[in-house]
Protein backbone atom coordinates (compact mmCIF):
# COMPACT_ATOMS: atom_id res chain seq x y z
CA UNK A 1 0.00 0.00 0.00
CA UNK A 2 2.72 2.55 0.43
CA UNK A 3 4.30 1.85 -2.38
CA UNK A 4 1.39 2.04 -3.84
CA UNK A 5 0.68 5.50 -2.24
CA UNK A 6 4.63 6.83 -2.98
CA UNK A 7 3.91 6.19 -7.04
CA UNK A 8 0.62 7.87 -6.76
CA UNK A 9 2.03 10.95 -4.65
CA UNK A 10 5.16 10.86 -7.44
CA UNK A 11 2.71 11.24 -10.23
CA UNK A 12 0.38 13.93 -8.09
CA UNK A 13 3.56 16.15 -7.76
CA UNK A 14 3.99 15.37 -11.87
CA UNK A 15 0.58 16.76 -12.18
CA UNK A 16 1.54 20.08 -9.88
CA UNK A 17 4.19 20.92 -11.84
CA UNK A 18 2.70 20.65 -15.09
CA UNK A 19 -0.07 22.51 -14.46
CA UNK A 20 1.26 24.94 -12.59
CA UNK A 21 3.62 25.78 -15.70
CA UNK A 22 0.09 25.27 -18.01
CA UNK A 23 -1.35 28.15 -15.67
CA UNK A 24 1.80 30.15 -15.77
CA UNK A 25 2.31 29.92 -19.92
CA UNK A 26 -1.52 30.24 -20.75
CA UNK A 27 -1.43 33.66 -18.16
CA UNK A 28 1.32 35.20 -19.92
CA UNK A 29 3.36 35.13 -17.19
CA UNK A 30 1.48 36.72 -15.05
CA UNK A 31 1.85 34.85 -11.03
CA UNK A 32 -1.13 34.80 -8.70
CA UNK A 33 1.60 35.47 -6.12
CA UNK A 34 3.22 38.32 -7.64
CA UNK A 35 7.23 39.14 -6.42
CA UNK A 36 7.62 43.00 -5.84
CA UNK A 37 11.22 42.25 -5.30
CA UNK A 38 14.35 40.25 -3.68
CA UNK A 39 12.01 40.39 -0.54
CA UNK A 40 9.68 38.22 -1.50
CA UNK A 41 11.98 35.49 -1.75
CA UNK A 42 13.59 35.69 1.59
CA UNK A 43 10.07 37.07 3.53
CA UNK A 44 7.29 34.82 4.22
CA UNK A 45 3.76 36.25 3.06
CA UNK A 46 3.03 33.71 6.25
CA UNK A 47 3.45 36.24 9.62
CA UNK A 48 4.04 32.90 11.79
CA UNK A 49 7.67 33.10 9.83
CA UNK A 50 8.94 36.51 9.40
CA UNK A 51 10.65 37.16 12.44
CA UNK A 52 14.35 35.41 12.55
CA UNK A 53 13.53 33.15 15.35
CA UNK A 54 10.50 31.62 13.21
CA UNK A 55 12.74 31.61 10.53
CA UNK A 56 15.37 29.39 12.09
CA UNK A 57 12.08 27.49 13.42
CA UNK A 58 11.49 26.19 10.20
CA UNK A 59 14.57 23.99 10.08
CA UNK A 60 12.56 21.59 11.87
CA UNK A 61 9.76 21.30 9.04
CA UNK A 62 12.71 20.97 6.34
CA UNK A 63 14.64 18.57 7.91
CA UNK A 64 11.04 16.28 8.77
CA UNK A 65 10.26 16.60 5.21
CA UNK A 66 13.93 14.44 3.93
CA UNK A 67 13.90 12.61 8.01
CA UNK A 68 14.52 9.15 7.53
CA UNK A 69 16.86 8.89 4.82
CA UNK A 70 19.43 7.05 6.90
CA UNK A 71 16.78 3.90 7.07
CA UNK A 72 17.72 3.20 3.43
CA UNK A 73 21.18 1.80 5.12
CA UNK A 74 19.33 -1.72 5.55
CA UNK A 75 19.42 -2.54 1.54
CA UNK A 76 23.16 -1.79 0.84
CA UNK A 77 23.35 -5.81 1.09
CA UNK A 78 21.22 -6.06 -2.09
CA UNK A 79 23.83 -3.41 -4.06
CA UNK A 80 25.89 -4.62 -7.04
CA UNK A 81 28.14 -2.23 -5.83
CA UNK A 82 27.77 -0.60 -2.25
CA UNK A 83 30.69 1.73 -2.20
CA UNK A 84 29.81 3.42 -5.40
CA UNK A 85 25.78 3.36 -5.67
CA UNK A 86 25.01 3.88 -1.87
CA UNK A 87 26.89 7.27 -1.50
CA UNK A 88 25.86 8.42 -5.20
CA UNK A 89 22.20 7.51 -4.21
CA UNK A 90 22.27 9.32 -1.16
CA UNK A 91 23.46 12.44 -2.25
CA UNK A 92 21.06 12.02 -5.25
CA UNK A 93 18.22 12.04 -2.69
CA UNK A 94 19.09 14.66 -0.85
CA UNK A 95 19.65 17.05 -4.11
CA UNK A 96 16.33 15.74 -5.38
CA UNK A 97 14.34 15.98 -2.42
CA UNK A 98 16.29 19.80 -1.74
CA UNK A 99 15.63 21.01 -5.11
CA UNK A 100 12.12 19.42 -5.29
CA UNK A 101 10.86 21.10 -1.84
CA UNK A 102 11.90 24.62 -3.18
CA UNK A 103 10.86 24.62 -6.94
CA UNK A 104 7.44 23.46 -5.74
CA UNK A 105 7.03 26.01 -3.21
CA UNK A 106 7.85 28.42 -5.73
CA UNK A 107 5.70 26.98 -8.38
CA UNK A 108 2.47 27.64 -5.64
CA UNK A 109 2.97 31.18 -6.22
CA UNK A 110 2.10 30.67 -9.89
CA UNK A 111 -1.83 29.64 -8.91
CA UNK A 112 -2.29 30.31 -5.50
CA UNK A 113 -2.61 33.56 -3.77
CA UNK A 114 -1.72 33.86 0.15
CA UNK A 115 -4.12 36.58 1.15
CA UNK A 116 -7.20 35.03 -1.02
CA UNK A 117 -6.59 31.86 -1.36
CA UNK A 118 -4.91 30.91 1.95
CA UNK A 119 -5.99 33.23 4.34
CA UNK A 120 -9.53 33.65 3.30
CA UNK A 121 -9.69 29.81 3.03
CA UNK A 122 -8.68 29.54 6.76
CA UNK A 123 -5.87 27.03 5.76
CA UNK A 124 -4.25 25.46 8.46
CA UNK A 125 -0.82 22.65 8.49
CA UNK A 126 -3.49 20.16 8.29
CA UNK A 127 -5.52 21.07 5.06
CA UNK A 128 -2.93 23.10 3.23
CA UNK A 129 -2.08 20.52 0.57
CA UNK A 130 -5.84 19.89 -0.23
CA UNK A 131 -6.33 23.99 -0.27
CA UNK A 132 -3.69 24.69 -2.85
CA UNK A 133 -4.46 21.41 -4.94
CA UNK A 134 -8.13 22.65 -5.64
CA UNK A 135 -6.47 26.32 -6.09
CA UNK A 136 -4.37 24.84 -8.12
CA UNK A 137 -7.28 22.65 -10.35
CA UNK A 138 -9.71 25.88 -10.37
CA UNK A 139 -6.77 27.88 -11.86
CA UNK A 140 -5.80 25.35 -14.44
CA UNK A 141 -9.30 25.17 -15.56
CA UNK A 142 -9.70 29.13 -15.84
CA UNK A 143 -6.49 28.87 -17.98
CA UNK A 144 -7.84 26.93 -19.99
CA UNK A 145 -10.66 29.44 -21.04
CA UNK A 146 -13.08 26.32 -19.28
CA UNK A 147 -16.23 27.38 -17.62
CA UNK A 148 -16.64 27.75 -14.36
CA UNK A 149 -18.30 24.41 -13.39
CA UNK A 150 -15.88 22.74 -15.09
CA UNK A 151 -13.13 24.66 -13.47
CA UNK A 152 -14.26 23.81 -9.80
CA UNK A 153 -14.72 20.09 -10.68
CA UNK A 154 -11.00 19.82 -11.75
CA UNK A 155 -10.30 21.54 -8.62
CA UNK A 156 -12.37 19.09 -6.44
CA UNK A 157 -10.68 15.79 -8.51
CA UNK A 158 -7.18 16.99 -7.70
CA UNK A 159 -7.84 17.47 -3.71
CA UNK A 160 -9.24 13.98 -3.78
CA UNK A 161 -6.22 12.98 -5.84
CA UNK A 162 -4.15 14.17 -3.59
CA UNK A 163 -6.10 13.34 -0.29
CA UNK A 164 -6.08 9.54 -1.30
CA UNK A 165 -2.59 9.50 -2.51
CA UNK A 166 -2.01 10.69 1.05
CA UNK A 167 -3.88 8.21 2.11
CA UNK A 168 -2.60 5.73 0.60
CA UNK A 169 0.99 6.31 1.43
CA UNK A 170 0.10 6.94 5.51
CA UNK A 171 -1.86 3.95 5.26
CA UNK A 172 0.57 1.93 4.78
CA UNK A 173 3.16 3.92 6.40
CA UNK A 174 1.33 3.57 9.52
CA UNK A 175 1.48 -0.50 10.70
CA UNK A 176 5.38 -0.08 9.77
CA UNK A 177 5.39 2.94 12.04
CA UNK A 178 3.40 1.87 14.89
CA UNK A 179 5.26 -1.88 15.01
CA UNK A 180 8.74 -0.88 14.12
CA UNK A 181 9.92 1.27 16.65
CA UNK A 182 8.29 -1.15 19.93
CA UNK A 183 9.83 -4.19 17.49
CA UNK A 184 13.60 -2.35 17.89
CA UNK A 185 13.29 -1.16 21.78
CA UNK A 186 11.50 -4.87 23.36
CA UNK A 187 13.44 -7.11 20.68
CA UNK A 188 16.54 -5.24 19.99
CA UNK A 189 17.45 -5.00 23.78
CA UNK A 190 18.30 -7.10 27.03
CA UNK A 191 14.90 -8.31 27.91
CA UNK A 192 16.04 -7.88 31.61
CA UNK A 193 15.32 -3.83 31.05
CA UNK A 194 11.68 -4.25 30.74
CA UNK A 195 8.89 -5.71 32.28
CA UNK A 196 8.22 -9.54 31.75
CA UNK A 197 4.69 -8.63 30.55
CA UNK A 198 6.47 -5.82 27.64
CA UNK A 199 8.49 -8.41 26.56
CA UNK A 200 6.20 -10.91 26.16
CA UNK A 201 5.62 -12.42 22.33
CA UNK A 202 2.12 -13.40 21.35
CA UNK A 203 1.56 -16.70 19.31
CA UNK A 204 2.26 -14.33 16.12
CA UNK A 205 5.82 -13.33 17.77
CA UNK A 206 4.58 -9.60 18.59
CA UNK A 207 5.12 -8.01 21.79
CA UNK A 208 1.66 -7.70 21.47
CA UNK A 209 1.45 -6.03 25.40
CA UNK A 210 3.83 -3.65 24.39
CA UNK A 211 2.08 -2.30 21.48
CA UNK A 212 -1.27 -2.08 23.65
CA UNK A 213 0.74 0.07 26.32
CA UNK A 214 1.55 1.91 23.32
CA UNK A 215 -1.69 2.54 21.87
CA UNK A 216 -3.47 3.50 25.33
CA UNK A 217 -0.17 5.96 26.09
CA UNK A 218 -1.02 8.16 22.45
CA UNK A 219 -4.62 8.05 22.47
CA UNK A 220 -4.29 9.77 26.38
CA UNK A 221 -2.19 11.68 24.94
CA UNK A 222 -4.08 13.09 22.15
CA UNK A 223 -6.99 13.53 24.08
CA UNK A 224 -4.94 15.48 26.82
CA UNK A 225 -4.19 17.93 24.04
CA UNK A 226 -7.49 17.65 22.10
CA UNK A 227 -9.50 18.59 25.37
CA UNK A 228 -7.07 21.16 26.35
CA UNK A 229 -9.62 24.51 25.14
CA UNK A 230 -7.66 24.75 22.06
CA UNK A 231 -9.67 24.91 18.42
CA UNK A 232 -9.14 22.80 15.73
CA UNK A 233 -6.50 24.53 14.00
CA UNK A 234 -4.08 25.11 17.30
CA UNK A 235 -4.63 21.70 18.17
CA UNK A 236 -3.57 20.34 15.11
CA UNK A 237 -0.68 22.52 14.69
CA UNK A 238 0.64 21.21 18.54
CA UNK A 239 0.32 17.71 16.94
CA UNK A 240 2.55 19.04 14.39
CA UNK A 241 5.05 20.43 16.04
CA UNK A 242 4.97 17.53 18.44
CA UNK A 243 5.41 14.95 15.85
CA UNK A 244 8.52 17.77 13.89
CA UNK A 245 10.35 18.13 17.16
CA UNK A 246 10.19 14.27 18.47
CA UNK A 247 10.84 13.04 14.44
CA UNK A 248 14.44 15.32 14.47
CA UNK A 249 15.41 15.05 17.95
CA UNK A 250 17.07 11.89 17.93
CA UNK A 251 18.89 13.19 14.63
CA UNK A 252 21.10 15.07 17.48
CA UNK A 253 22.45 11.75 18.96
CA UNK A 254 22.56 10.43 15.92
CA UNK A 255 24.84 13.11 14.40
CA UNK A 256 26.57 13.60 17.68
CA UNK A 257 27.69 9.86 17.74
CA UNK A 258 28.61 9.59 14.33
CA UNK A 259 32.26 10.82 14.60
CA UNK A 260 32.76 8.36 17.74
CA UNK A 261 31.46 5.82 15.29
CA UNK A 262 34.39 6.75 13.22
CA UNK A 263 37.25 6.13 15.78
CA UNK A 264 36.03 2.55 16.81
CA UNK A 265 37.82 -0.11 13.92
CA UNK A 266 35.13 -1.99 12.66
CA UNK A 267 35.02 -3.51 9.74
CA UNK A 268 33.85 -1.44 6.62
CA UNK A 269 33.91 -2.19 3.06
CA UNK A 270 34.38 1.13 2.39
CA UNK A 271 34.44 4.66 3.73
CA UNK A 272 32.64 7.93 2.85
CA UNK A 273 34.13 10.35 5.18
CA UNK A 274 37.78 9.59 5.20
CA UNK A 275 39.02 13.16 6.39
CA UNK A 276 38.49 12.96 10.28
CA UNK A 277 38.58 16.69 10.72
CA UNK A 278 36.46 17.91 8.24
CA UNK A 279 33.85 15.30 9.33
CA UNK A 280 34.13 16.44 13.34
CA UNK A 281 33.76 20.18 11.86
CA UNK A 282 30.38 18.55 9.31
CA UNK A 283 28.84 17.27 12.40
CA UNK A 284 29.69 20.68 14.50
CA UNK A 285 27.76 22.56 11.77
CA UNK A 286 24.75 20.15 11.23
CA UNK A 287 24.28 19.85 14.82
CA UNK A 288 24.16 23.41 15.57
CA UNK A 289 21.50 24.16 12.76
CA UNK A 290 19.42 21.39 13.88
CA UNK A 291 19.55 22.09 17.80
CA UNK A 292 18.70 25.70 17.05
CA UNK A 293 15.71 24.76 15.35
CA UNK A 294 14.30 22.46 17.53
CA UNK A 295 15.26 25.28 20.54
CA UNK A 296 13.78 28.30 18.59
CA UNK A 297 10.88 25.30 17.59
CA UNK A 298 9.59 25.60 21.53
CA UNK A 299 10.66 29.44 21.91
CA UNK A 300 8.58 30.64 19.52
CA UNK A 301 4.97 29.61 20.74
CA UNK A 302 7.13 30.99 24.60
CA UNK A 303 7.33 34.09 23.03
CA UNK A 304 3.52 34.23 21.35
CA UNK A 305 2.21 33.50 24.78
CA UNK A 306 1.00 30.00 23.09
CA UNK A 307 2.60 28.20 26.79
CA UNK A 308 -0.11 24.93 25.60
CA UNK A 309 2.03 24.86 22.28
CA UNK A 310 5.29 25.12 23.94
CA UNK A 311 4.46 22.27 26.58
CA UNK A 312 3.53 19.82 24.63
CA UNK A 313 6.33 20.61 21.82
CA UNK A 314 8.69 19.92 24.66
CA UNK A 315 6.36 17.66 26.17
CA UNK A 316 7.72 14.56 24.12
CA UNK A 317 11.52 14.31 23.78
CA UNK A 318 11.97 15.44 27.57
CA UNK A 319 9.65 12.34 28.61
CA UNK A 320 11.30 9.69 26.77
CA UNK A 321 14.81 11.30 27.55
CA UNK A 322 13.79 10.52 31.20
CA UNK A 323 12.87 6.99 30.18
CA UNK A 324 16.26 6.68 28.29
CA UNK A 325 17.71 7.61 31.14
CA UNK A 326 16.12 5.79 33.35
CA UNK A 327 16.42 2.60 31.50
CA UNK A 328 20.43 3.41 30.84
CA UNK A 329 20.70 3.50 34.81
CA UNK A 330 18.84 0.20 35.20
CA UNK A 331 21.24 -1.14 32.12
CA UNK A 332 24.41 0.00 33.80
CA UNK A 333 23.68 -1.12 37.33
CA UNK A 334 23.92 2.67 38.64
CA UNK A 335 22.47 3.76 42.29
CA UNK A 336 20.19 6.26 42.68
CA UNK A 337 21.47 9.60 43.68
CA UNK A 338 18.92 10.22 45.71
Amino acid sequence: MSSIGGWFMIVMNAVFILASLTVLIMNHGQLAQPITGWQSFIISPNKSFQTPITIISFVVYAVFAYGGMETVGGVIDSMKHPEKDFPKGLIIGSLFTIISYVLMIFMTGFSVNYQKDILAANANTGNITYTVYGTLGKAFGTALHLDPNTSLLIGKFFTRAIALSGLMGMTGALFVLLYSPIKSFIMGSDPRLWPKAATKLNKHGIPANAMWAQTVFVCLLIAVVSFGGSAATSFYQILTDMGNVAATAPYIFLIGAFPFFLKKDYPRKFRVFTNYKWTVALVVFVELIVCTGIIFTVLQPVLEHRYATAFWTSFGPIFFGLVAYRVSKKKHGLKDLD
